[in-house]
Parts: C-alpha cells; sequence; structure tokens
C-alpha cells in the first residue's frame, strides 16, 4: 500500500511539474508614440513603439504586419539600418537583416524594456493599422518572415488616425492597444 501511494505521488508530482512548465510569462507591455518621426522618404513618418514593461521578448519570435506593407528597423535619420519603406513588404520579423549584418532594428537578441522600434509603412501613417505578434518558435525567411510553431499571440495593434497633413511636430495619432489573444498566424 505504502509502494502504491509513493509511485501515484512521484507521478502526480512529475505530471504537475511539466504543466507548469508550459505556463506562459506575463505579456509585455508595449507602447506606440503619439509623435510619430520623420521617415526618411521626404514628408513621410514613421511609428515609434517602445517595449515599457514586462519581460524581454527573443526578437526571432516576433514578426510585425500592417493593414499596408510596411518595413521594421532602427529610427530614420539615425540607425546604419533604419525602417525605410522602399523595403516594404506585408510581414516582416525582427531580425531580419542583409547579408550578414546584424537585424536592423537594432535591439540584439531580446527587446528588452526601454527599447524602441520604428515601422515605415508604405506612403504615409495616415490610416495603417500595425500588429506584433510573438510565435511559438523562430519566425524564418525575410520579406515576408514565415511564422512557425504551434502558436502566434497578438502582442499589441496600433491603429493610427487619419490626417489632412502630417507635418514635425504634429500628432496626429491614435494608438489603441488590445489584449494579449490567441490569434491564428497571419
Amino acid at each position: 500500500m505504502i509502494a502504491v501511494a509513493v509511485v501515484l505521488g512521484a507521478t502526480i508530482t512529475a505530471y504537475t511539474a511539466d504543466l507548469t512548465s508550459d505556463t506562459q510569462p506575463t505579456a509585455p507591455a508595449i507602447e506606440a508614440s503619439d509623435d510619430p518621426v520623420a521617415a526618411l522618404d521626404d514628408g513621410e513618418r514613421a511609428v515609434v513603439i517602445t517595449l515599457t514593461a514586462g519581460d524581454a521578448v527573443r526578437t526571432s519570435h516576433l514578426y510585425v504586419v500592417g493593414s499596408k506593407p510596411l518595413d521594421v528597423g532602427g529610427r530614420p535619420g539615425e540607425s546604419s539600418t533604419p525602417a525605410n519603406d522602399e523595403y516594404a513588404s506585408r510581414r516582416e520579423k525582427f531580425t531580419e537583416s542583409s547579408g550578414d549584418n546584424p537585424p536592423q532594428v537594432g535591439i540584439g537578441d531580446t527587446w528588452e524594456a526601454g527599447e524602441t522600434v520604428y515601422v515605415d509603412p508604405e506612403r504615409s501613417v495616415d490610416g495603417v493599422t500595425i500588429s506584433i505578434y510573438w510565435t511559438s518558435d523562430p519566425v524564418e525567411g525575410i520579406n515576408p518572415g514565415t511564422p512557425r510553431g504551434d502558436a502566434a499571440y497578438e502582442l499589441v495593434t496600433v491603429e493610427i488616425g487619419s490626417t489632412t497633413q502630417l507635418r514635425p511636430g504634429d500628432a496626429g495619432v491614435t494608438p489603441t492597444f488590445n489584449p494579449v489573444a490567441s490569434l491564428p498566424r497571419v
């Protein structure tokens, strides 16, 4: 009887330990600035997206999609690999790079609180919707990256409001944020 109790106890402990290993970390908090920065193209703007709190996220598991083609990268005008809509695609992985260059977002292997990425949609930011997703396995390929894994989760969606004309210093952007939700891959 004691032997049965010991075996049963060990089985329950092993099963419970296995369940806790699949627990997801707290979702990161992500913000979009209400003041887009000047893009590389004359008169265009790029959206500023910052991880503000929460656990670090492996950049190889992140991708961004938009309601129109976009490019993710470093700060336009200051980064050697800026976001530039000339290279826009329907889906971009965070670790995208050309040749042997480091990823163009310039934030390393993990996206840490306080780090910022820039998204430059084709033409104007007016009316664009941008979503960032996490997937359970690294995203493969470039332009567009291909999500892998059993699950993809939306981390944030930013909807940029329309204005008649965006000029340096104009806000013209109304970010809205959705809670983390399990979604099919895009």
